[in-house]
């Protein structure tokens, strides 16, 4: 039978260790290695698609998780809207824009019409008096755009903010509301567009300039000399708007915006 020796020699001068292998099983060894050569190989080949399925799995399982996020501010933002819708709702009744009966809910129950025509009567008698119930004082100077442009009792519904781009307020009332110059001037614009509605542009002697927007329809023309408390437009909701109101804008001497909100309390 035939062997092969294998030698080993740790170090020099050390005991010779002689190992000895039969050719047999030194075949058996190497079929046995070329066999599980083999297998790893196809395994690797079986197994890729499964670990290709598994990174899948995981990249679906993040975008659900995505999805879920997604679908959970969807709804917050939809209740947030249907709460904005029926704020707008009550501010249209308050404005005489909408009859109750015009309600989403025609359904309503005598209790919830109720419920609402109370909030309504609170937004007339406390809301709407935000600004226009204090009484023009006559002896502020005519050439500083001071006071509120209407007579009306009504509300600020947005306020100057120039990190959005609106350099002005808008003033909720109901369509066809009289608008009056704050201060003595001369109409540089009197005009329309398809942003602005109807608008009008006042320069005051002060240097100042008022611009009042989104009328459906003007009393004065470009070049008219005007005094303060002047009937210049009627409200409307024209051009970009989300319903009746006045934009009214102040410039200062340089034409750059201010808010107006200082000028009201005058």
């Amino acid at each position: 039978m035939k062997y092969l020796t294998l030698m080993i020699v740790p170090y020099p001068g050390a005991d010779v260790r002689n190992y000895r292998i039969q050719h047999r099983t030194l075949k058996i060894i190497a079929v046995i290695g070329v066999v599980l050569f083999i297998a790893s190989i196809g395994a690797l080949i079986y197994l890729r698609p499964v670990f290709n399925r598994a990174k899948e799995y995981d990249g679906l399982k993040a975008q659900n998780q995505l999805l879920s996020l997604e679908k959970q501010k969807i709804r917050e933002l939809s209740h947030k809207i249907e709460l904005i819708d029926k704020l707008v709702e009550k501010i249209q009744l308050a404005q005489g824009v909408k009859d109750l009966s015009e309600l989403k809910n025609s359904e309503a129950s005598e209790e919830q019409e109720s419920a609402i025509m109370s909030e309504i009567r609170f937004l007339k008698e406390n809301a709407l008096a935000a600004i226009g119930s204090a009484p023009r004082d006559e002896e502020v100077g005519s050439k500083m755009p001071y006071g509120i442009p209407i007579d009306e009792k009504s509300y600020i519904s947005r306020f100057y903010n120039p990190e959005i781009y609106h350099f002005g307020i808008d003033i909720a009332l109901k369509q066809r509301t009289p608008v009056k110059a704050t201060a003595d001037g001369v109409v540089t614009i009197a005009d329309r567009n398809e942003d602005l509605g109807y608008y009008v542009m006042i320069k005051h002697a002060s240097g100042y300039s008022t611009l009042y927007a989104h009328n459906s329809r003007l009393t004065v023309e470009n070049g008219d000399r005007i005094k303060k408390g002047t009937l210049i437009a009627y409200s409307g909701n024209m051009g970009h708007s989300s319903g009746p109101h006045l934009h009214y804008a102040i410039f200062d001497q340089n034409g750059n915006p201010i808010d107006p909100l200082p000028f009201l309390e005058r």
